[in-house]
């Protein structure tokens, strides 16, 4: 049976490394991956009228993200079934909660001692998954904040 994990992501390097740690002790069936966005809305009328989840995605993926994406597609090509990253909006249990069973995610992998640094209209969702009853998995992530982004890629082979 296919297990669905889903990661926080800042669309920063550094936050792909809780992923590495969670894609490495599996040897059983592929896994689907969902990394989460969190961002408020735009309330203005026009801003949603021209709203699309790609297209604020695609706004936020730098090279070095994208790069560091296909590492770990390539390192454990064996184990991912597909990933994809999902924008949510919610600020309560319940939406989180809506959100999680929507994409039928079985475990949540957080990193202890790595702070999503989330641009100025986003928010990080750790609080809220951290109150839902699903299975919270922390993992320890070496992460030197010091290290540029180009070095954390690097760190994604090792």
């Amino acid at each position: 049976m296919t297990k669905t994990i889903l990661v926080p992501i800042d669309f920063r390097v550094a936050s792909l490394n809780t992923l590495k740690l969670a894609l490495e002790p599996y040897s059983e069936d592929p896994i689907e991956v969902i990394l989460m966005y969190s961002e408020y809305l735009d309330d203005s009328i026009t801003e949603l009228l021209f709203y699309t989840p790609n297209k604020t995605v695609a706004n936020h993926i730098t090279p070095a993200f994208r790069e560091a994406l296909e590492i770990i597609r390539n390192r454990f090509e064996g184990k991912i079934k597909y990933i994809s990253i999902e924008l949510f909006h919610g600020h309560n249990k319940n939406a989180i909660k809506t959100f999680l069973e929507a994409n039928k995610v079985d475990e949540i992998y957080i990193a202890q001692n790595y702070q999503l640094k989330m641009s100025k209209r986003a928010f990080d969702p750790t609080p809220l998954l951290k109150k839902s009853s699903y299975k919270i998995i922390e993992v320890n992530i070496n992460n030197d904040i010091e290290q540029t982004e180009h070095e954390q890629l690097i760190a994604l082979f090792n």
